[in-house]
């Protein structure tokens, strides 16, 4: 990551940078209670996340309207599921339960952009991955 405080050069770095840095800096908020320590956290296919920005941040009452460019109302609680997909070429997520319709009928997931969600749980599958953050947190298990 540059240095640099111009936001041309931010950019270039950031659309430039090599695949394995840009997929390192999808990090989210960490709320795990597990972890609490730990501030954020790279953002991984399994973890449950709470989206709190964005037109699915604030859906309407029911969870199956989207935000209000959905054609929804605001609400006050954002959709909660489990991330399906992570894309790291653009950066985005595709969570479980956030999706719209295409004009044939299918289901299609809507992408979101890590800064607009929480982790709320963990995946617990990869034990390398547990034993880095409890690294982090200043322990041994």
């Amino acid at each position: 990551m540059s240095k640099s405080s111009k936001p041309n050069k931010q950019r270039l770095q950031t659309n430039s940078a090599p695949a394995h840095t840009r997929r390192k800096r999808m990090r989210a908020r960490c709320l795990d209670p597990t972890w609490s320590t730990i501030r954020n956290i790279t953002v991984r296919v399994g973890d449950i996340v709470s989206v709190r920005r964005g037109d699915w941040g604030n859906p309407g009452h029911d969870k199956e309207e989207g935000g209000k460019r959905h054609g929804g109302k605001r609400g006050k609680f954002g959709v909660e599921g489990r991330v399906l997909r992570v894309d790291g070429k653009s950066g985005t997520l595709y969570v479980e339960g956030v999706g719209h319709s295409t004009a044939d009928g299918k289901e299609e997931g809507v992408p979101i952009h890590p800064s607009n969600v929480v982790v709320t749980k963990v995946d617990e599958g990869d034990p390398i991955r547990l034993q880095k953050l409890q690294e982090r947190i200043g322990g041994d298990e």
